[in-house]
């Protein structure tokens, strides 16, 4: 009976990093909605989802607006429809390449596999880590005479395995060195001269090569066929007056070594539950009682074998450690990688925790103001759900009126930008471009603007406006729901 929508929380918004157009987004509702509004910003555009969602572990997740308890006797077959719901939008927002990686304990991890095989397909299963979660034995009790829990499990599947990308590896320091600069970036330059004396003489190899013939008393070391391909790829330089070999990272894959991406992640490489827990209560000055809070080094370790421009999604959010992976990762590799936090705000947890954690790692200082870093410069936006009735109480009102005032939100989301009426400009009606044409003068910063497909420009606007990028709003972010009562056909 309702649609949902977003509504900024504009005094939430941080700006942490002016010279940076770029925003990150936290999600504050329930994520079945978030998702559902995702689906039309972002379908196909996210690059890898981490996710820690409930593990059914007795009153720990709402289905159908009820608490599950231990006690219900389709616990199972709930959550797996919970977690089927939100899964099936995860692999519509996935790129082809993308890949998406679920946290889980032993009790829901067979049901869970058998979910994830049925929506992704097994043939793009990539593989199981188990993560080293705890190094404290439980000494007292029966436990301490039981099997005891060391490691919890992350599957990882592909959208499509078959254009998924290697995983990116942590070179090892090695003998290779590229101390120069060539044409297509570091490298290293070795000459492709001889001597062309006794034995070595040749002169089938004196030719030229970058319009130069081999010095006095040398020859050529490679083939005319292969000096003609080296040219080609701008792979042979003049340095110093003599014609040298660039060779390049890539060019010596074979030799170079790299520390594999284990499936198995210790707890002296990411840490575990308990040193997550130290870190969000450091963030906060002060312990929180969370106990399953995952290492920020733990998902900096799986988004760290991805490309430094990747957009990170995670819909189980949590207390935000997704968010502060990629800010750490962007600090240390200079990355461009942005995330969207999605979390529901029971216990206040999204407005008191959450949001709190990445505002403190961005700017640097705690809530209680006390110093904590140096801070990460980024920007982010707090968008809350709403929901919008799709039957009108006045009939003067329409539906689309009243999207009409979230379209703002999406056109935000969905670009990772601010219309902040300075670079970035909305123009949803004919007024609007004719008050945008007669102001024109002031508006020198505009970098784009984003019209809707309804506003007719007129020859004029078109040629005054052709300066800046012009983005049409789509009919995608609300023409379901406008069809299904029957304002547009």
């Amino acid at each position: 009976t309702h649609v949902p929508v977003f509504l900024e929380a504009k005094d939430r918004e941080i700006i942490g990093d002016e010279n940076n157009p770029n925003f990150n987004f936290l999600l504050e509702g329930d994520n079945l909605h978030s998702l559902k509004l995702l689906e039309k910003t972002h379908k196909g555009k996210i690059d890898v989802i981490y996710i820690d969602p409930p593990y059914n572990t007795g009153n720990s997740f709402i289905y159908d607006d009820c608490m599950v308890g231990d006690e219900d006797t389709f616990k199972h077959s709930k959550w797996l429809s919970f977690m089927q719901k939100r899964l099936i939008y995860a692999k519509k927002l996935l790129k082809n390449t993308g890949s998406i990686f679920i946290s889980i304990n032993d009790y829901e991890a067979a049901p869970l596999r058998m979910l994830c095989d049925e929506i992704f397909g097994e043939n793009n299963f990539i593989g199981q880590l188990t993560w080293e979660s705890t190094t404290q034995p439980i000494n007292a009790g029966k436990a301490r005479f039981s099997l005891q829990k060391k490691v919890e499990s992350i599957y990882c599947f592909a959208k499509n395995k078959s254009e998924k990308p290697d995983f990116l590896l942590r070179e090892r320091e090695g003998k290779l060195k590229y101390p120069h600069m060539g044409k297509l970036g570091k490298c290293r330059f070795e000459i492709i001269e001889k001597s062309d004396a006794g034995a070595y003489k040749r002169d089938t190899m004196k030719f030229k090569i970058l319009g130069q013939f081999p010095r006095e008393g040398k020859r050529w070391q490679i083939g005319i066929d292969t000096a003609r391909r080296l040219e080609k790829e701008n792979k042979v330089e003049i340095v110093d007056g003599i014609v040298k070999k660039a060779v390049y990272p890539e060019d010596e894959l074979h030799k170079r070594k790299f520390d594999p991406f284990w499936s198995h992640l210790t707890a002296s490489a990411v840490g575990t539950a308990q040193s997550g827990k130290e870190e969000l209560n450091k963030i906060f000055n002060r312990a929180l009682g969370f106990d399953t809070v995952k290492p920020v080094k733990l998902i900096k370790e799986l988004i760290s074998h991805f490309h430094n421009e990747v957009t990170v999604l995670d819909f189980f959010a949590g207390s935000g450690t997704t968010g502060q992976a990629v800010l750490e990762l962007n600090s240390e590799d200079d990355g461009n990688r942005k995330f969207i936090l999605c979390t529901n705000n029971d216990s206040n947890i999204c407005s008191d925790i959450t949001y709190p954690r990445i505002k403190t790692i961005i700017t640097g200082k705690r809530l209680d103001d006390s110093g904590y870093s140096k801070g990460i410069p980024a920007n982010l936006k707090y968008y809350k759900t709403d929901f919008i009735p799709k039957v009108q109480d006045d009939e003067d009102d329409v539906l689309s009126d009243n999207l009409l005032s979230h379209i703002k939100e999406m056109v935000q989301l969905e670009h990772g930008i601010d219309i902040d009426n300075q670079k970035y400009h909305m123009i949803l009606t004919d007024d609007d471009a004719d008050r945008m044409e007669k102001e024109w003068d002031k508006y020198k910063e505009c970098k784009a603007l984003y019209i809707s497909k309804n506003v007719l420009l007129t020859t004029s606007q078109n040629l005054l406006f052709s300066s800046v990028e012009i983005n049409t709003i789509p009919d995608y972010y609300f023409e379901s729901e406008l069809r299904e009562v029957g304002e547009i056909w």
